[in-house]
């Protein structure tokens, strides 16, 4: 039986539409599937266990952010598809967020995160817990995830120090794109980082 006609794939298929094949055991007991069910599904190749308590069904193609989804489906298993990118309490930033946008050139090996709220994590993640959230300016959506905006990525970089030839590579991109403008990311910086020159170490060009 192929995993599209899958008895178990049947009654999550909506949320794992929705979510790139990616679903939670949370999400799978909400749909009555237990988790004898989950455990049989695994053994018969319909779905695949990619971290505790979060599942792909098989054959649902590449996903070039693989990391960064399980985290963040791990990280608040109950939440909708649909709350995840409308009402989210927990946003893709900083480096991963970098890399998500495709800005720059950054390692983002470890999954970052703000959340406006405490979670449980492990160290294979970073999670900075901001108690107001982010405005809705200081989001967008990209690839299914609720990701701050270029602007606000700049910004948070900057925060944490990050070396201006990286952080240049970043407003550069995002500016040469047309994804913010010269002042979204003064704004957003708020007078702590010269962007003309950090842009001009990065890029060797005077804005």
């Amino acid at each position: 039986m192929s995993p599209q006609r899958s008895p178990l794939v049947v009654p999550l298929g909506d949320i794992a539409d929705a979510q790139r094949g990616y679903f939670t055991r949370a999400q799978a007991a909400r749909q009555g599937v237990d988790d004898m069910r989950l455990h049989r599904a695994v053994n018969n190749g319909s779905i695949e266990r990619l971290d505790h308590g979060v599942y792909r069904i098989t054959g649902a193609g590449q996903d070039l952010h693989q990391t960064l989804r399980v985290a963040w489906l791990r990280l608040s298993p109950d939440e909708s598809p649909r709350k995840r990118t409308r009402r989210p309490h927990l946003w893709v930033s900083h480096r991963s967020a970098a890399r998500l946008l495709d800005l720059g050139v950054v390692a983002a090996d470890v999954p970052e995160f703000i959340s406006d709220r405490r979670i449980q994590t492990g160290a294979d993640v970073v999670v900075r817990v901001r108690s107001n959230g982010l405005e809705r300016s200081d989001w967008i959506v990209r690839d299914g995830f609720a990701v701050t905006t270029p602007a606000r990525t700049v910004a948070d970089l900057a925060a944490v120090r990050m070396d201006g030839g990286h952080l240049g590579s970043i407003a550069s991109d995002a500016l040469a794109r047309g994804m913010t403008s010269r002042h979204e990311l003064d704004l957003a910086v708020g007078g702590k980082v010269d962007i003309a020159s950090i842009i001009e170490q990065a890029t060797g060009k005077a804005l």
